[in-house]
């Protein structure tokens, strides 16, 4: 009679638990993976259409005052995900001069990011101290636009860490939304 292997004796004891794991590793996938699809559902979200895209159009002004007025980069964002950069002098827009497309998943964060941050409620105009030559941004979707205001040669990045670990405010949440609009045209477009 031939005795067994130690070896064998092992692997024949580790397959049960094998086949018991890859049911269950199967089921835990399944799960999250439909969790992930419920959170980013179109129905939890007011911005969103019942198909997934922004429900208007989303322009990100940056302009700065100066000699001929206000002038700067417009970022628009088209409801199939159509992205384009064009420059503006006061309230003439030039043609777009680059264009890019978002993937699906950067419509729903932007979406996300609209209504986290309360984007239905920002005032039109954010309340600011006055300065010489501003930093002028405006976020625009469809018929709601709201406007802030920053002192000359500020960033997003810069008010926005000094901010850091102070109450909500509508500045805040303003900067929040600007921020996550110019990284992601900045990441699929270029710094044009």
């Amino acid at each position: 009679m031939v005795k067994p292997c130690p070896r064998d004796r092992f692997f024949a004891m580790e397959k049960p638990f094998y086949q018991k794991l890859i049911p269950v590793t199967i089921l835990v996938s399944l799960l999250a993976f439909m969790t992930a699809m419920a959170m980013s559902t179109p129905r939890n979200n007011p911005f969103l259409t019942e198909d997934g895209h922004p429900i208007a159009e989303l322009e990100f002004r940056d302009g700065q005052m100066g000699f001929v007025g206000i002038s700067g980069i417009t970022w628009t964002i088209l409801p199939n995900g159509t992205c384009q950069a064009s420059r503006f002098i006061n309230d003439t827009v030039s043609s777009p001069h680059q264009r890019c497309q978002l993937e699906q998943q950067d419509l729903v964060m932007l979406a996300n990011i609209l209504s986290d941050r309360d984007f239905a409620d920002l005032p039109s105009e954010i309340p600011s101290e006055p300065t010489l030559n501003p930093h002028r941004l405006t976020i625009r979707l469809g018929e709601k636009s709201s406007t802030l205001v920053l002192p000359t040669g500020q960033s997003i990045e810069n008010v926005l860490t000094t901010l850091h670990n102070q109450p909500e405010t509508p500045r805040s949440r303003f900067l929040t939304i600007a921020q996550a609009i110019d990284r992601l045209v900045r990441q699929h477009c270029g710094d044009n």
